[in-house]
């Protein structure tokens, strides 16, 4: 499977950091030369700006859009390429060793993205988890099974589903979901999801590493119960991004009616899982 890593010319630093550890892994890379945001116009045309703002509560900064255009320039090329899978990794990452073991079980075949930098927001109740595992109970109860109960303890809200556990180790399970986590530090998409990620992000109204919660196309989608790249809390390329705003009253109103319901997302949902979403 193809790797690229995303990393701004200015930043050769990072680049020696996560070469570094890929070479201890002995995976290889192709280096994606980042789009510098601050190189970008204000005005920059794939950015809507006020619908932004509604839906995140916040501005956009141009980090983020140059962040978006890196993972588009990526998606653009396994579409040229026809590159069934991908690895794709930001460059303020620290890696799992285990990483290497999971790429060879090819476990991620079965989906169209799996993110491999965060389990967020979902709880995954250890005991709960321990219990369906020790019962063989590897998808999600219909709503009148008893056993219902105990797997909502892995889930967040009502609307945050895991539908289905994959166990590669006692360690290391796939779970299935939907919405699946954010955070694009390092993550695994199918050519599928690419066509259907680029498609949805022609017209940017949120991070890039939300645009797998709108994204159209009957796409599985999951998560590692333990995530194998951590994002590195250090020097963010992306000044601003977690800056507070607070909407004036009016623009309260504009978003309640212009917010995305995600519904080219929930529909395929409903065509993927059928009765278990309820």
């Amino acid at each position: 499977m193809q790797i690229f890593l995303i990393n701004l010319d200015r930043r050769p630093d990072r680049l020696e950091q996560v070469k570094t550890q890929l070479e201890q892994l002995g995976l290889e890379f192709q280096r994606i030369s980042a789009v510098d945001g601050k190189q970008l116009p204000a005005d920059y045309p794939l950015l809507q700006k006020e619908r932004f703002l509604l839906e995140q509560k916040k501005p956009a900064v141009l980090g983020e859009i140059g962040c978006a255009e890196s993972h588009r320039l990526i998606w653009k090329q396994m579409i040229a390429h026809s590159l069934p899978f991908a690895l794709i990794l930001e460059d303020d990452i620290s890696l799992n060793p285990k990483l290497t073991a999971f790429l060879k079980t090819k476990a991620y075949e079965t989906y169209d993205f799996v993110n491999l930098s965060s389990a967020e927001p979902y709880p995954l109740e250890p005991k709960a988890l321990s219990s369906l595992l020790n019962q063989h109970i590897l998808e999600r109860p219909l709503f009148w099974q008893s056993t219902r109960n105990l797997w909502r303890k892995l889930e967040w809200r009502r609307r945050w589903r895991i539908f289905k556990l994959q166990p590669i180790n006692p360690d290391m399970i796939l779970c299935e979901c939907d919405p699946a986590p954010a955070l694009g530090s390092g993550y695994i998409v199918s050519l599928a999801a690419a066509k259907a990620f680029l498609a949805q992000s022609n017209k940017l109204y949120f991070p890039i590493d939300l645009v797998w919660r709108y994204s159209d196309g009957l796409l599985r989608q999951a998560f590692l119960s333990r995530p194998l790249i951590e994002q590195t809390r250090g020097d963010s390329d992306i000044p601003g991004r977690y800056q507070g705003y607070r909407l004036t009253p009016w623009q309260s109103i504009k978003r309640f009616f212009v917010k995305s319901r995600r519904i080219q997302r929930r529909w395929a949902v409903v065509r993927l899982y059928k009765l278990k979403i309820l």
